[in-house]
């Protein structure tokens, strides 16, 4: 009986660091696909504002499977930058990937939200979307 537990316990560990090495693997693959936004908060847009809707895409994202898909919100620490202080990106698996999050009426949902703030931010930004060179 004592092998027994010993055998299942040493099993249950194997099994777990299984997933945990294969979640991890998720989590850290090399995306495909990026977009980035580079600007300067424009009046009447917070970085509370925009971190908290981009907070709710990354939660839309996640709920579709895409655990290793959505935004980022940076900003530049030191006092010398003058332009382009903030920064945020989009990580995406695949273009086909991209695709079928941003056609998801949930995901349209929540991008209106983000749509007043984020018409302010397109106007001041420099984007590109950009793939991965082999």
């Amino acid at each position: 009986m004592k092998h027994l537990m010993i055998s299942l316990s040493a099993l249950w560990l194997l099994v777990s660091l299984g997933m945990s090495s294969s979640a991890q693997a998720q989590q850290t693959s090399t995306t495909q696909l990026k977009s980035i936004h580079l600007f300067d908060m424009p009046a009447g847009v917070t970085e509370a504002q925009l971190s908290a809707l981009i907070g709710e895409l990354n939660t839309v994202i996640k709920r579709l499977g895409y655990s290793n898909a959505g935004y980022t919100l940076y900003k530049v620490e030191e006092k010398g930058a003058d332009k382009y202080r903030y920064f945020f990106e989009g990580n995406w698996p695949n273009a086909e990937a991209y695709k079928k999050i941003h056609d998801d009426k949930s995901f349209q949902e929540a991008d209106k939200k983000l749509g007043t703030v984020y018409e302010k931010i397109k106007a001041v930004e420099l984007y590109r979307r950009l793939v991965r060179v082999p």
